[in-house]
């Protein structure tokens, strides 16, 4: 069994270590949008499919309830998934629908292959004229094909949902991190 304990720690860290290599840009680039809607006063909508929801949740706490500083909630709503009665859930395409404005963002996060929830609420922000930051991962199939150019993709180098779980948790968190250093420059202390 340890064997087996010490072989996922060494998946998690070598996954970490792709993540670290090839997106950089892409989470600067996501803190960038993100903190600009935030300064002008847009929201931040988020939502995920499977594990990734959590994530999501995450995400929208931590922008609320700040993570290192204590400052006034940002403008961010995570997204409840509840199903409709023929087992198909629209409710975050039915939220983007009724709430979205253009140059809101759509936070999403996927682990898996396909992303229906998702994919419905990222085709309601287009028509929106909202923008997309879309954390998945290699093996996604829905999510990006729905990304325009001003949209921002973090996708994990694995195809494991679990790593990209533990992976998307950390950018979330370093995304929290960098808008909060942004928006509040003096605050923060290295």
């Amino acid at each position: 069994m340890q064997d087996q304990i010490k072989a996922l720690f060494t998946q998690s860290i070598q996954t970490q270590i792709a993540t670290a290599e090839v997106l950089g840009d892409a989470i600067v680039n996501a803190a960038e949008l993100l903190t600009q809607s935030v300064l002008s006063g847009r929201r931040v909508f988020a939502c995920g499919e499977g594990q990734a929801s959590v994530v999501t949740q995450e995400f929208a706490h931590l922008m609320l309830h700040g993570q290192k500083l204590e400052r006034p909630p940002f403008p961010v709503i995570g997204l409840p998934c509840v199903g409709s009665s023929d087992g198909a859930c629209d409710t975050y395409a039915r939220h983007i629908l009724a709430l979205g404005q253009a140059q809101d963002v759509l936070l999403v996060a996927s682990t898996d292959a396909t992303a229906a929830q998702v994919s419905k609420a990222m085709e309601a922000a287009l028509s929106r004229g909202m923008l997309i930051v879309a954390l998945t991962g290699d093996s996604d199939t829905d999510v990006a094909g729905l990304l325009g150019p001003d949209d921002v993709e973090i996708r994990i180098p694995s195809y494991e949902p679990n790593r990209i779980s533990e992976q998307l948790l950390f950018v979330v968190h370093s995304l929290c991190d960098l808008i909060e250093q942004q928006v509040f420059p003096q605050e923060v202390s290295e």
